[in-house]
């Protein structure tokens, strides 16, 4: 592979964020992969913050889903409550409502804890 900038310099590496080849006059390191120019420096540095920032989402979003799976919890014995306190034909879709937050809690338990082992 040749250098992009430089046809007649044999390319030593690719750039991290346009994967064109450089040649070692061009390549310049942005302490997170080479790159051949300062607008896929700002590229590439911009991703590496934004991963940075994901990583620390995953401790949030853990107790997030915890947060989730209580209101879901919750929720699903109102409506039961009151479907056991109510008479008519009412009752059935407040059991059924209370069947679904049961299970969207469940989602939201299983969800958290896979998160977690991440």
């Amino acid at each position: 592979m040749r250098c992009y900038n430089h046809p007649e310099s044999e390319a030593i590496a690719t750039c991290k964020h346009c994967c064109k080849g450089m040649c070692a006059a061009c390549a310049k390191d942005s302490g997170w992969g080479l790159v051949c120019s300062p607008q896929c420096e700002s590229e590439v540095k911009a991703l590496k913050a934004m991963v940075e920032r994901n990583r620390g989402m995953v401790p949030v979003a853990v107790k997030s889903h915890q947060r989730n799976a209580m209101l879901m919890f919750l929720m699903a014995l109102v409506f039961i409550g009151f479907g056991l306190a109510v008479a008519g034909a009412f009752r059935m879709y407040l059991f059924a409502f209370g069947l679904v937050m049961l299970v969207g809690g469940g989602f939201a338990v299983f969800n958290s804890r896979r998160i977690a082992r991440l």
